[in-house]
């Protein structure tokens, strides 16, 4: 049961056949009459089908690309956004011993891909609201803190727009996120937007590049809200790693993964997730490792080579 208190705290590719042949030998009579006839062996015709390499490796390609258009939800007209070094989990409005497990889960995910967890105590650059409703909840908290929810307001880059703010509100998800990201100078980051009453940043960039700009887009902090009465069915692992994911990606909130191996499933298909899938660590892994300062497109082609890797790599 889930207990409401206050607290902080593959692409699998395998193929074989086999042929089974099979042999009597005659049998020896007493007598000096002739063996007797070798049973006849009829074998039927094996038609094994084949695909080149490069034809299975570009449909992995297209099906990983299709994951990114359904799920991804990078910050309008920005790159992907990622943590840098240290990762602070705050769980809030939930007993202690169950918050301390969800926090130590994604602290799991936040080692496997290379950052540092925030200690104890840690001021949280993830917050995670346990609710009895969530959407008034949510309600309440964009309309008394507007600034929180869209910092720069207008088209700065950091957030998915009123839209999905909107979305965010009006949600019947049993989890809603939010989050914000910043571009900054890729050197010193120095935030490279300019914040109202203050004035524009002056970046400096090491040269002119199609590919490269010098520029890429920071994690901030991500608002989740949890709905405790949609969570029937559930487990805290499975609760826990899909936080996990939610936590550290830019997720589109209205993405159908359906067509994937995800525990973004959990709530549609609770009984086929245990928790994380080996395509979400894939994912995760490589959002945490491609070459930011490239333009989004450039991005996007980096993230889908290194997902194939992983998958290639697991199907040894």
């Amino acid at each position: 049961m889930f207990q409401l208190r206050t607290t902080r705290a593959s692409l699998g590719l395998a193929s074989a056949f086999a042929m089974l042949l099979t042999a009597r030998a005659p049998a020896q009579e007493s007598s000096p009459e002739p063996a007797a006839e070798t049973e006849a062996q009829v074998l039927e015709e094996v038609v094994v089908r084949g695909r080149r390499l490069d034809e299975i490796e570009f449909d992995l390609h297209l099906y990983i690309r299709d994951f990114l258009e359904e799920v991804a939800a990078p910050a309008r007209t920005r790159g992907y956004a990622r943590w840098k070094r240290r990762v602070c989990i705050g769980v809030h409005n939930l007993e202690n011993t169950a918050a301390q497990y969800i926090v130590d889960r994604i602290s799991s995910l936040v080692v496997d891909v290379g950052l540092e967890p925030g200690e104890p105590g840690c001021n949280p650059d993830v917050n995670i609201l346990f609710a009895v409703d969530a959407k008034e909840m949510a309600s309440y908290m964009v309309e008394s803190q507007p600034r929180v929810f869209r910092p720069a307001g207008g088209n700065a880059g950091m957030d998915l727009g009123l839209e999905g703010l909107d979305y965010f509100v009006e949600s019947d998800s049993p989890v809603r996120w939010w989050h914000v990201s910043l571009p900054v100078d890729a050197r010193t980051g120095q935030a490279a937007i300019r914040f109202p009453g203050e004035p524009p940043p002056t970046i400096a960039v090491a040269g002119p590049s199609r590919i490269h700009s010098g520029i890429v887009d920071t994690m901030l902090y991500v608002i989740i809200i949890v709905d405790a009465s949609k969570l029937v069915g559930t487990t805290w692992q499975q609760l826990a790693d899909y936080l996990a994911v939610v936590s550290l990606a830019q997720v589109d909130p209205k993405g159908n993964p359906e067509s994937f191996d995800s525990i973004l499933n959990l709530f549609s298909n609770p009984a086929a997730y245990s928790g994380l899938t080996d395509w979400d660590r894939s994912y995760v892994r490589a959002l945490y490792a491609f070459d930011q300062e490239r333009n989004p497109n450039a991005q996007r082609g980096d993230i889908i080579s290194r997902i194939a890797r992983q998958e290639r790599a697991a199907s040894e």
